[in-house]
């Protein structure tokens, strides 16, 4: 289902997931509607718990390349989350390191201003690596900046790049991306070091570069490309917190994905900005979207059973991420199997069609 984004505009103050380190204050100023922006992995009602869905940080943790980063400019330090796609390329969200809201990328070679990358996949403060390059994607304006002729609250093209000095370490996971087509109800599996808390009571735990969590939920809806007018191939999820009675997109557009167990359904909050969603194929976990936004709607508390986030499609951005990470990441299906997979597509949905005529 392609979802327009001016309901959001209209609906949901929608919020950027990276956070402040100190204090835990929101990364970014308010842009739209003086609403202020900011994301989580959350849990569910008692008697699950933030500390029920904490990662181990060991080499055999399925999130063993799942990373924190520490943006620094201007005497500001944020937190955001990644995840490793290569030995020296970890992929996160361009609004992590825009310095003005209008897409402006983090200038390294500026005193004071650097990129850090933490990796906890064999303890507390395994490795910390600083990046050489930042890359974002090239259509990337800013939070809200839509193209020109565009009249919605646009969030596509919310991704980056970086580029460590060194390799990573070993006990880090590389994940693989899963580009073929994602459809509504498609499983997720998130994860990342942001803000949390539970959906009864909303945020009430700061996010720490060295706690990752993890949790699942449902995609419901998309936006399609914004450079067409929302048309063309998937570039946003947009899925909900259900619980407590809530699934807010059934409610509002009858998008009805299934509703997870209450110690597995999640959100996402303040510090998971850039962190993954993973699908299951082949037996492990591959990256299909990166988080990078949650909302909520009028009378919603921020992190509670009924708000929404999503994130971006990275399916729609292969073109860019090899480009970026100088070819180095794997593709799930390989980029000329996944056009024999459209065509399959094709031709199955040409069939279907026969069948009802007939």
């Amino acid at each position: 289902m392609l979802l327009q984004t001016t309901w959001l505009r209209k609906l949901a103050s929608c919020t950027l997931t990276g956070a402040m380190v100190l204090g835990a204050a929101l990364s970014e100023a308010s842009i739209f509607n003086g609403s202020t922006y900011a994301p989580m992995i959350t849990a569910g009602a008692l008697p699950d718990s933030p500390s029920a869905h904490e990662d181990a940080n060991t080499p055999s943790s399925a999130f063993s390349g799942v990373v924190s980063i520490n943006i620094r400019y201007d005497t500001q330090s944020y937190i955001c989350s990644g995840a490793l796609v290569g030995k020296r390329s970890v992929v996160s969200a361009g609004h992590c390191v825009d310095t003005d809201g209008n897409g402006t990328v983090i200038n390294l070679s500026k005193p004071g201003s650097d990129v850090r990358v933490v990796f906890n996949s064999n303890g507390s403060g395994n490795a910390v690596m600083t990046a050489t390059a930042v890359s974002m994607e090239p259509h990337y304006k800013g939070f809200g900046n839509c193209p020109a002729g565009v009249s919605a609250f646009c969030v596509n093209d919310d991704l980056a790049v970086i580029t460590l000095g060194a390799n990573a370490p070993a006990s880090a996971k590389i994940y693989k991306v899963a580009a073929n087509p994602v459809t509504s109800g498609t499983h997720i599996i998130m994860a990342g070091y942001g803000t949390s808390g539970d959906g009864v009571n909303g945020y009430t735990v700061a996010p720490r570069f060295f706690v990752k969590r993890s949790g699942e939920n449902y995609i419901d809806l998309f936006d399609g490309n914004d450079e067409q007018n929302f048309a063309g191939p998937h570039e946003v999820y947009y899925a909900d917190f259900d619980g407590g009675g809530k699934n807010t997109y059934c409610t509002l557009y009858g998008a009805c994905s299934p509703s997870l167990p209450n110690n597995r359904e999640s959100g996402i909050g303040g510090g998971d900005s850039g962190g993954p969603s993973f699908v299951e194929m082949y037996g492990e976990l591959m990256l299909v979207a990166n988080n990078t936004f949650s909302g909520t709607l009028p009378g919603q508390v921020p992190g509670t059973f009924g708000t929404i986030f999503g994130g971006m499609i990275l399916g729609s951005y292969t073109d860019y991420l090899l480009g970026a990470t100088g070819n180095q990441i794997q593709l799930v299906p390989e980029p000329g199997s996944i056009a024999l997979f459209g065509i399959a597509l094709m031709l199955l949905a040409l069939r279907c069609r026969t069948r009802r005529a007939s």
